[in-house]
């Protein structure tokens, strides 16, 4: 009994290290995730170090010397490209929710002014609205065609994103108002010169991007009403999906009268089986026959 019992200690130690030598296992299949984004420049760059190495040697030919110098240049703006990708892809995965729910406000207000404009009678007013509209068309585009390479200034910093809020919320009186309002100059005063330059610095490139954007708009590189373009591509796709399905009837027709075509040819095996069983049929029947002669004798 003794030794069972050791056996079955030494089995569950060691079922105990079978989890341990699984952990290093994740380890590295989160370091080959990892590797499988970085293997191409890592791949360019070795190449990269053995082209130097041969061009290094000093009794090089000149054809090789010469084969090896293009291909250095062309490793060289492979890695360019190759990096230029993998920056683009971490800052879309970095700025993907904010850009998201960006889009949602601004589509959510396009939607609201475009309704004040139908419902507007007053000149003024639409041409208030209209201005609005525009601008908030120009955030869209600004959202949408965003530089890559570059790090996303958000729309709504935490500033007006409080406001929102508090235009949200219920009417306050014009007394607190006004206690709003001195407590936003205590707030700027809070703030230190760095992070004022710094908050300066951030609202130019804000209005760069969007001036830049504005100009692409009216030259016609970029489309006036960027809310319409994803309209027009459900529309398409709904236009085709009745068409599709009167295809599919078409065909569905054609598909009652083939069975009826493929079916005459089955009935040729069915001819060929009445024969095999009349055979049995007929060997049975033999087979039956021999039978009574046999109770006879």
């Amino acid at each position: 009994m003794p030794p069972a019992r050791t056996q079955k200690h030494g089995h569950a130690s060691s079922s105990k290290f079978k989890p341990n030598n699984s952990k290093p296992k994740r380890k590295q299949v989160d370091g080959g995730a990892d590797a499988q984004t970085v293997p191409g420049v890592q791949k360019i760059k070795a190449a990269l170090r053995q082209t130097r190495r041969l061009l290094a040697k000093d009794t090089l030919a000149a054809d090789v010397r010469v084969e090896t110098e293009r291909r250095l240049k062309a490793l060289e703006a492979d890695l360019a490209k190759a990096e230029r990708v993998r920056k683009e892809k971490a800052l879309a995965e970095r700025y993907h929710a904010i850009k998201f729910f960006e889009r949602q406000k601004v589509t959510r207000k396009l939607n609201q002014t475009k309704r004040k404009i139908e419902a507007c009678t007053d000149k003024k007013e639409k041409k208030k609205l209209e201005k609005a509209l525009l601008e908030l068309r120009i955030d869209l585009n600004y959202i949408v065609h965003y530089p890559k390479l570059k790090k996303y200034i958000a729309l709504f910093p935490p500033e007006v994103r409080k406001k929102d809020k508090d235009e949200k919320g219920k009417a306050k009186s014009d007394d607190a108002e006004d206690e709003e309002i001195d407590a936003d100059e205590d707030v700027d005063d809070e703030l230190t010169e760095e992070q004022a330059q710094e908050k300066a610095a951030t609202n130019l490139q804000r209005e760069e991007i969007r001036s830049q954007i504005r100009e692409a708009m009216e030259k016609g590189e970029l489309s006036a009403e960027p809310e319409v373009e994803k309209g027009k591509d459900t529309r398409r796709s709904a236009v085709d999906a009745p068409e599709a399905k009167k295809k599919s009837t078409k065909t569905g027709k054609k598909g009652e009268n083939e069975p009826s075509r493929s079916s005459a040819p089955q009935r040729v095996p069915e001819v060929k089986q009445d024969d095999f069983f009349d055979n049995d049929s007929e060997e049975s029947a033999s087979s039956g026959e021999d039978e009574d002669r046999m109770d006879e004798d």
